[in-house]
């Protein structure tokens, strides 16, 4: 049996911006590779690097994915064989510096192998495990800082009890302390909170604000600085978690909350594998997030929610956040990812 690849670019405009502390998307550009086998199966997967934020371009990940190599590639994964150990060696006939590409290439293997065997995608993942418990999602708040209470109550109304909140716009750290205070006070001690820095802070100012917010009682501080700084902030005892700076190459420590994984940026599903045991060796939390990526890549990161992600502490995979409320997805129900039964990511062939 062979193999036949087909690459597609596509563009969206996203309902609102995205932003974090040092820029803003209002567009997202991705391409959409499919894998199809003699008998008709096919599998897709998204390749869509966030400018300015991923470590890799659309346009090299798209010209990879082109030329990508299937020889030997089979259709269907054999029995007794290892799925991670096949799509890592799988991905190895990409470059390490295009991890979109990777990603999008075990996307589409994945849901190829999950597609020919008739099991959802996470099935494969989890293969003798029971059917895994939905998993909680947060809600990313965005905007000004005065913008967090209204969005805040309106996640809650749809049953969000965790939420996320961006700091380090610049010049606005006392707004956003001030921010944080009244999220807490409003929505009292049982909902969790989390803060995103994207490294944007200095030392001096992470030592003069970090405890501050920490007083509003968080769940992890991501990414208060570069990888370089974080090392001096060790010693203000604060949960802190890693996101970015993953996929420079930094890994899991003692000591770390959490590890946010997303797919695209470690390198699809053997990348986040290899991180996620890492951070077990710790007893850190493995939760999965997105770029901003369309339904494809939102699936790959459900599908590892499901079966590596922490089944207590809420994944960064909520649709409003992913700006992609106007859908309906099998993966996504009210306020939680949950298993779905049809194969692979169980999305129509036009999502």
């Amino acid at each position: 049996m062979t193999l036949t690849v087909s690459v597609v670019s596509t563009a969206r405009t996203l309902s609102r911006p995205a932003r974090n502390a040092r820029a803003q998307w209002s567009e997202r550009a991705s391409c959409i590779i499919t894998l199809e086998s003699d008998s008709g199966v096919r599998g897709r997967g998204e390749a869509a690097p966030l400018p300015g934020f991923s470590p890799d371009s659309g346009e090299a990940c798209e010209a990879a994915l082109r030329t990508l190599d299937l020889t030997g590639i089979a259709d269907q994964l054999e029995p007794g064989h290892d799925l991670i150990g096949e799509l890592g060696r799988a991905s190895l006939r990409l470059p390490p510096h295009l991890p979109a590409a990777r990603a999008a290439f075990e996307s589409a293997l994945l849901e190829l192998w999950a597609r020919a065997a008739g099991v959802p995608t996470w099935r494969l993942l989890v293969p003798d495990a029971a059917v895994p418990n939905s998993r909680a999602v947060a809600c990313l708040l965005s905007g000004e800082p005065e913008q967090a209470l209204p969005q805040a109550r309106a996640a809650r109304a749809r049953g969000i009890t965790s939420f996320k909140f961006k700091i380090g716009r610049p010049g606005a750290l006392d707004r956003e302390l001030a921010a944080v205070q009244r999220l807490r006070a409003e929505l009292g001690p049982a909902c969790r909170l989390r803060l995103d820095a994207n490294q944007a802070l200095s030392v001096a100012d992470a030592r003069q604000y970090l405890p501050r917010f920490a007083a509003c009682e968080l769940e992890f501080i991501e990414e208060p600085c570069g990888p370089r700084e974080l090392s001096e902030l060790i010693a203000l005892g604060l949960p802190f978690a890693l996101d970015e700076s993953l996929a420079a190459g930094a890994t899991p420590r003692p000591g770390d909350a959490a590890v946010i994984l997303k797919p695209s940026l470690v390198g699809g599903v053997s990348g986040c594998f290899a991180l996620a045991r890492a951070a077990q060796l710790f007893g850190a939390q493995v939760l999965l997030s997105h770029a901003f990526e369309g339904p494809l890549g939102l699936a790959l990161s459900a599908t590892l929610a499901l079966s590596i992600g922490s089944a207590t502490t809420a994944h960064g995979l909520d649709l409003e956040g992913a700006r992609l409320e106007h859908l309906s997805l099998p993966f996504f129900s009210g306020s939680a990812i949950v298993p779905w039964n049809e194969p692979g990511f169980g999305l129509s062939e036009q999502s």
